[in-house]
């Protein structure tokens, strides 16, 4: 089978990642010099750069062919294209798409041509996050020059398009992110913004740093809504989906040396948790049970705990931590969490790998002034429950 990926996100990037590991070959097509750039080169992975209509992605494909969309969440001329040339050719459509981020803020608008409407009736100089492609439209915007500070890539063809639409070099804010809510904030201080003009890109998007920054600079913010609801897997379930369809084995977690039990004092110390889950919110149990200062980071609470900063992650948020707990329901964080940790030095627990993890959050048992922590190497949790549960019982039958 050929697969075939058209990318262009974290996620797509994150996908081709996986598939050479496996050792699997892959077909990627990205439309930018930028989207070309930033894939390192990978076994097996060959890019190729520039858009293509629907009758070039046709000439690509048969019906032995899988065509993963892994294409941004606003690029729906693009999916329209994808989907038309798999119903033409036979070929498999199979869609890897970033979640939508839930929130309560600001106002929404259902496209471009809207938000430009909803500026020219609302006064305010604007932060406009929402890239080059739709630029031009935001010219009809009155003094569309003096109220726009576009944030764009900072390409030669982007720089020189926006200076060709009129604005000004000094609004014109050429940067490649991520960018954290305190960068956000200060760009819009900066500009002395007052309207923040974003799409909802989901959490790997950047998304949850916007509306934090807006919120906490008391901003208005503007959202221009998705062109449509899709369904789609998520990167996890694409890992898994492809797993299954290209009969590949299971991730094995190393075996190895095993993890050496290192009993430390938690009181006062620094614990940072991220994510608000089922998993999450047992880690900040145990975390508190043994006198430790838990700061949870989350965009939403999905269980009963207290949520410290109500966002997306942010690396400030592992500032002077004693050791930290990744538990979202996002690969992609997750391994942002875990390259963090390893470069500030910080102890990590990753919920979804064993191997990014450099220490395993035990199943503790305690009882009669003894507390025993059990692991594995990664994966026997069945194991560990069940010898969890014996020492927990031998503890508690002691005089």
């Amino acid at each position: 089978m050929n697969i075939r990926i058209f990318s262009g996100t974290t996620e797509g990037h994150a996908l081709c990642r996986f598939l050479a590991s496996c050792g699997v070959p892959a077909e990627v097509y990205v439309a930018t010099e930028y989207g070309a750039a930033v894939m390192e080169p990978m076994p097996g992975i060959t890019v190729h750069e520039g858009r293509l209509d629907e009758e070039e992605i046709a000439s690509l494909l048969d019906k032995n062919t899988l065509l993963i969309d892994a294409t941004h969440p606003y690029a729906a001329l693009v999916t329209d294209n994808l989907r038309a040339a798999c119903r033409r050719t036979g070929a498999q459509y199979e869609r890897l798409l970033r979640p939508a981020l839930s929130h309560r803020e600001g106002e929404t608008v259902p496209d471009t041509a809207s938000a430009v409407a909803w500026l020219s009736a609302h006064p305010g100089k604007v932060l406009l996050t929402t890239g080059s492609k739709e630029l031009d439209a935001y010219t009809a915007v009155e003094n569309f020059a003096e109220r726009l500070y576009p944030r764009v890539l900072p390409s030669v063809g982007v720089i020189q398009k926006c200076a060709s639409l009129g604005f000004p070099g000094s609004h014109i804010i050429a940067m490649q992110g991520p960018f954290s809510a305190e960068m956000n904030a200060a760009l819009i201080r900066q500009t002395g913004a007052e309207i923040l003009v974003t799409k909802d890109t989901g959490a790997s998007g950047g998304f949850a740093e916007k509306l934090a920054a807006a919120h906490e600079t008391g901003i208005r913010t503007l959202i221009i809504a998705r062109p449509r609801k899709e369904s789609g897997r998520s990167l996890a379930e694409m890992q898994d989906f492809l797993r299954e369809k290209l009969g590949l084995a299971e991730e094995k977690p190393r075996e190895g040396t095993p993890r050496f039990p290192l009993f430390v004092s938690l009181r006062g110390r620094k614990c940072a948790v991220i994510g608000a889950g089922k998993i999450a919110a047992r880690r900040i149990g145990v975390l508190k049970r043994f006198g430790a200062e838990v700061l949870v980071t989350a965009p939403e609470a999905r269980a009963e705990i207290e949520i410290t900063h109500r966002r997306g992650y942010e690396k400030s948020d592992l500032s002077g931590a004693f050791l930290a707990v990744a538990a979202t329901d996002d690969r992609a964080v997750n391994h942002r969490i875990a390259a963090d940790c390893a470069f500030l030095g910080i102890p990590v627990s990753v919920a979804d790998s064993a191997e990014e993890s450099t220490f395993f959050f035990p199943a503790v048992c305690e009882g009669n002034g003894l507390t025993a922590g059990v692991v594995s190497r990664g994966a026997a949790h069945g194991k560990t429950a069940e010898a969890a549960k014996r020492i927990r019982r031998v503890l508690e039958e002691m005089e």
